[in-house]
């Protein structure tokens, strides 16, 4: 796979958390574990795209400009160096885990996947359309139908590729699977309405051009940059009979300059044809070539199976649209282009199945486990709400270990003579997230899913080892921190105050508390617990969902606690830090417009729905009719009122 379309792909991914942000409504506070539906990770697919585009940025971190999309990434984690060698050599500093931008971030340049289009990187496309030949053909047309639906970053609707393609031939490359909707991909009942579709868009592409005086559809963007989107498009087909055969390709060479393009299965003497191999790579086929340079030049395309090209298009299709799709057959589907999809419910589970111990867990499976209402020992009550929620606690009893799992991941005060393995860190906050408890399976599961059955086991050993004797010396106690019982590993919760069970047993204090300050007094403590994302930065393949969980949880105990405090300054701030932590949930803003309205404070209204408009356009989405009518209304209320009243302290006291 092209680094560009695995760059798209790991991208479209961050956006589809995101978007799930965005879309969660809040529920009264628990600290049972969440295992709603869109908290299932991405695709085994996804994950292994980004191991692999991890590993060659390492290789080329020394370079400026990420390297060229026509080189090879290889997604198999099998074919990389040992897991051993790749544990040792692990950089412990955070990476980010908030959605990244898709075309430009500092100097390093993100390059688009490989398809066919007039701003393409790639010079080689024949005007005519390419065919594909070879023992490799439909998986590469799989690829290329990949990359066209993730070429295209948020701000750039020029750039957002779309594909045509007939039913037939979705069927074919395929199967009886099931394709996702989204207004870029449209799928029709045969060629002959493909053929009209793009005959349609060519006649009214080309009318744009003559009005303007421009040559192509890349000089209208440029002359004219917020004129209609006129986003590439490319038509995906079998090759026809001869009479098909040359409406295409008449059509194909007309909208060459139009941004229509074309990928041809089988011969296609009418443009150019390449004969893919099972890997990808490209050798032209005999007879066809038409061009002093030729598509085969571009070395391997993207090769794809059935499976996988159906887990990239259902993660893309939310990116675009925001809403988890019902899929519909694909040798059955007709949809218009252009059309949007109509939203669904999230009840839809795009998880994948398990394909056995060396793949990555299933989503059913990786997602967090309803947890029962009892759970071990209490660990010590959290320092006041008031404090700095990024303080240290306070002091402990004697050998006991403070662990940060929130905002960060560190144990605090470690003893560091001896420097704590990466995977070390990663399995205590495993363990940490699981209540202190897991199977030995679960883990080597989701902390070593491609080392090999033989090492694995072993590996492991290791690094409990490394972690069981960094905690023993950092609490300098002589009781045991980690155990392992059957086949299971378990953190000693009398030793060991982890911030993440703090704000769990507050939570459970809050649902359990029969008067009114005691349920606001274990609030506070939940809100104060929560620093930040869970490990934020570090991107363990695992995380993803459980990180999602508990954010959704602690975004219920600031929402909870600013509708049941009494004092207004405090909810507004409870409120602040709820947006710094959940910048894309437009109900927290809506609760803080209306703090903000109850102590007079019309500037802080505007601002807030400024921020969120913002915010928003950032993950290419809008704020609901509802947020604006809102803020519309409230500002309106606070016009209204006598000048001696919009101005109260900030106590919510009038003068």
């Amino acid at each position: 796979m092209d680094i560009g379309l695995a760059a798209a792909i790991t991208a479209a991914a961050a956006l589809v958390w995101a978007l799930r942000r965005r879309r969660y409504q809040p529920r009264p506070p628990s600290p049972a574990r969440r295992c709603d539906d869109d908290l299932a990770p991405m695709p085994a697919v996804v994950t292994r795209i980004r191991q692999g585009l991890r590993r060659q940025k390492d290789e080329d971190k020394q370079h400026v400009d990420m390297p060229d999309t026509t080189g090879p990434l290889d997604a198999d984690p099998a074919s990389k160096q040992p897991v051993a060698e790749v544990d040792d050599a692990e950089d412990q500093a955070p990476r980010s885990s908030e959605p990244k931008p898709t075309k430009e971030e500092g100097s390093c340049r993100v390059q688009a996947p490989v398809v066919p289009a007039l701003d393409s990187p790639v010079a080689a496309w024949p005007p005519a359309g390419l065919g594909l030949t070879g023992p490799g053909a439909q998986a590469a047309g799989r690829g290329f139908l990949t990359a066209a639906l993730a070429v295209g970053g948020a701000h750039d609707p020029h750039a957002r590729g779309s594909v045509v393609i007939p039913s037939t031939t979705a069927a074919a490359l395929l199967g009886t699977a099931a394709l996702p909707e989204t207004p870029r991909l449209t799928v029709t009942g045969g060629l002959d309405d493909a053929l009209n579709i793009l005959e349609t868009q060519a006649l009214h592409r080309t009318r744009l051009v003559y009005q303007h005086e421009a040559d192509t559809v890349a000089d209208l963007r440029h002359t004219d940059p917020h004129t209609e989107p006129h986003p590439p498009v490319l038509l995906i087909a079998d090759a026809a009979a001869r009479h098909e055969r040359v409406r295409i390709a008449a059509l194909l060479a007309q909208g060459q300059r139009l941004d229509i393009h074309g990928i041809l299965l089988g011969p296609w003497p009418e443009g150019d044809t390449v004969a893919v191999g099972t890997d990808g790579t490209t050798t032209p086929a005999a007879g066809t070539t038409r061009h002093a340079t030729h598509p085969a030049d571009l070395g391997r395309l993207a090769v794809l199976t059935p499976a996988e090209t159906i887990d990239l298009i259902t993660t893309l299709a939310e990116a675009h649209t925001g809403q988890r799709h019902t899929a519909t057959p694909a040798a059955s589907t007709d949809r218009i282009a252009g059309q949007e999809p109509k939203p669904t419910s999230d009840a839809h589970d795009n998880g994948t199945e398990q394909a056995g111990r060396g793949e990555p867990p299933a989503a059913a499976d990786a997602r967090p486990r309803p947890e029962h209402d009892d759970v071990p020992a209490r660990t010590p009550p959290a320092a006041p709400a008031g404090s700095d929620d990024q303080t240290d606690p306070p002091a402990r009893p004697g050998g006991q270990v403070a662990v940060r799992t929130l905002g960060t991941a560190r144990i605090i005060d470690m003893e560091t003579t001896v420097p704590l393995r990466a995977k070390a860190l990663e399995l205590l906050v495993y363990l940490v997230v699981h209540d202190g408890d897991a199977t030995q399976d679960a883990i080597l599961d989701d902390l070593l899913p491609d080392a090999p059955r033989s090492k694995a086991p072993h590996r492991l050993h290791t690094y409990v080892s490394a972690l069981r004797k960094t905690l023993a010396r950092t609490g300098g106690g002589t009781g045991s921190y980690l155990t392992h019982p059957a086949r299971r590993y378990a953190l000693n919760r009398e030793l060991i105050d982890a911030d993440l069970w703090r704000m769990r047993d507050a939570l459970r204090d809050a649902q359990r508390a029969t008067n009114t300050a005691d349920r606001l007094a274990a609030l506070r403590t939940a809100v104060h617990a929560y620093g930040g994302a869970l490990a934020d930065g570090f991107d363990y393949e695992w995380i993803e969902a459980h990180r999602e969980a508990i954010r959704r949880q602690a975004l219920d105990a600031n929402l909870a606690l600013a509708a049941a405090t009494p004092n207004p300054a405090e909810a507004i701030t409870v409120l602040d830090a709820a947006i710094h932590h959940d910048p894309y949930a437009e109900t927290v803003y809506q609760q803080a417009m209306r703090a903000h309205a109850a102590l007079g404070h019309l500037d802080e209204i505007r601002a807030l729905r400024r921020t969120l408009i913002h915010r928003l356009h950032g993950i290419d989405a809008k704020p609901t009719e509802n947020t604006l009518d809102l803020a519309d209304q409230l500002i309106a209320g606070l016009r209204s009122r006598p000048a001696e009243q919009t101005h109260p302290n900030d106590r919510g006291q009038h003068p």
